[in-house]
């Protein structure tokens, strides 16, 4: 079957046209996905994009279009795809590389995109890729408000579209053992969660106000964003040597600006604060309260995102989730119960037994997965969930059979809402009431004034949801 005969959205009748294997065979171009990169930096480069043809998955998808505001990291990026041989029919000489992403969403060649791009842009174009009739794999955070994130929601659903978000522990089996034994009560009810995220670098000392490059769209990066000069450290590392062809690709200073990203919140936090809700059964649901603190580091030019922090979500459990630097709780999450009994999980690897007998928590930070006592993790679990494929691989699958995807796009919402709780609180600097059915705070004028954010003329999510809704 080609792909993009699939029934449409909005389409009142269609019929797909089936094509015998043994004319095209299983791996004609014909048959595969076409898919287009919006952003083609650091996350894209080094992990979506090949990840996306491992285990096969060359077999049902090819990279066909790019999109970057930077023609130096798109060229890269196509360069990349040639030297690795997984470039796509249409790339080859140069076709389908577009600076402007608004061009590769016109393209009806193209089934889906993969969206890398600073977390600022996520909501606007997720939303356009869903109406354009194109499945997403939208990077982490999902958005950078409550009422951004629902809106892609709604996005997705009105259009009947898959759209599956970068968090990547739904398909790292530690992580998905942790959530097994907790769930089967090995430690008893949780009373309380602990999420450690690193902290960010240092500012790089570069200038604050630099001449736009001639192969770089500033305008098109800021987007809704408010105005600003041009400067790599507002931006990105461009990197040295360019006219060799070659790109950095380290850290980008737009992480640390609130104009574009909260912070570590939602960085790491996406991720940890994701396992923790699965972990306390809170996946649909949310906290009912948040409160918490932050240090603003002195001494930046412009970097602007919290510091260290300590911030406290309640479970309508009772149960509590704590969040703070590594400096306070390992990286990573732990459960723990009301006796005292906890199961801990992180990024080291893909180790799932172990006997930590006797450790201590100050030790758990090189432990992909750890207990208080042995036999909470490795004893078999009565009731396993589903051992998903590599999380980008699994996007591909998803597209392919139109089947259940790893992390449902409501639950998706809810980790992205948690994130914004926290962030809220720190900036209001006081304890916020939330109500996760009705999705808003209680009695709280000025925080539900806050389900948005204020967007640049032309740009941002208010505007399509005028024109869409």
């Amino acid at each position: 079957m080609r792909r993009r005969t699939f029934i449409k959205a909005g389409t009142a009748l269609a019929f797909p046209t089936i094509i015998p294997a043994s004319v095209l065979g299983e791996d004609a171009p014909s048959n595969k996905i076409a898919l287009g990169v919006i952003g083609c930096g650091r996350i894209a480069n080094a992990y979506n994009v090949p990840s996306c043809l491992k285990n096969g998955g060359d077999r049902h998808c090819a990279f066909i279009a790019l999109s970057d505001v930077d023609l130096v990291r798109m060229r890269h990026l196509k360069g990349r795809l040639a030297e690795k041989g997984m470039q796509g029919r249409d790339l080859v000489d140069g076709k389908r590389c577009y600076q402007d992403y608004r061009r590769l969403l016109d393209d009806p060649a193209v089934d889906g995109v993969l969206i890398a791009t600073p977390d600022h842009w996520h909501a606007q174009m997720a939303i356009e890729a869903c109406f354009a009739n194109k499945d997403v794999f939208l990077q982490k955070p999902m958005a950078m408000t409550i009422g951004e994130g629902r809106a892609i929601v709604r996005a997705a659903q009105a259009n009947r579209r898959i759209l599956r978000t970068g968090t990547q522990q739904r398909t790292e089996e530690n992580f998905i053992h942790a959530v097994e034994c907790v769930r089967e009560g090995r430690i008893g009810k949780i009373v309380r969660v602990e999420v450690g995220v690193p902290d960010d670098p240092k500012e790089y000392d570069l200038p604050t106000e630099e001449p736009v490059p001639a192969d770089f769209d500033w305008n098109m990066w800021q987007g809704p964003a408010p105005e600003a000069p041009y400067a790599r450290l507002r931006s990105h590392q461009r990197g040295v040597g360019r006219d060799a062809g070659k790109v950095n690709f380290a850290r980008g200073g737009w992480m640390t600006i609130q104009a574009y990203d909260m912070g570590m919140i939602a960085n790491w936090g996406a991720h940890h604060i994701d396992t923790a809700q699965r972990g306390l059964g809170e996946e649909l649901g949310g906290p009912v309260s948040v409160e918490g603190t932050c240090e603003y580091p002195k001494g930046r030019k412009l970097w602007d995102t919290h510091g260290e922090c300590d911030i406290t979500w309640t479970y309508p459990s009772g149960a509590v989730m704590k969040l703070g630097s590594t400096r306070k709780y390992p990286c990573g999450v732990r459960f723990i119960g009301e006796k005292g009994d906890w199961v801990f999980c992180g990024f080291a690897g893909k180790q799932t037994k172990s006997d930590p007998t006797g450790v201590s928590t100050s030790e758990l930070s090189g432990m992909p997965i750890a207990a208080s006592r042995k036999g909470i993790i490795e004893d078999p679990v009565s009731k396993p969930l589903p051992r998903p494929m590599e999380h980008n691989r699994e996007w591909v699958e998803e597209m392919r059979t139109r089947g259940p995807l790893a992390m449902p796009l409501e639950e998706a919402q809810r980790t992205s809402t948690t994130c914004v709780l926290g962030y809220m609180a720190m900036k209001l600097g006081r304890k916020l009431k939330w109500d996760p059915q009705a999705e808003r705070f209680v009695d709280d004028a000025q925080a539900n004034a806050m389900m948005f954010r204020e967007e640049r003329e032309g740009f941002g999510v208010k505007r399509l949801l005028r024109s869409r809704f």
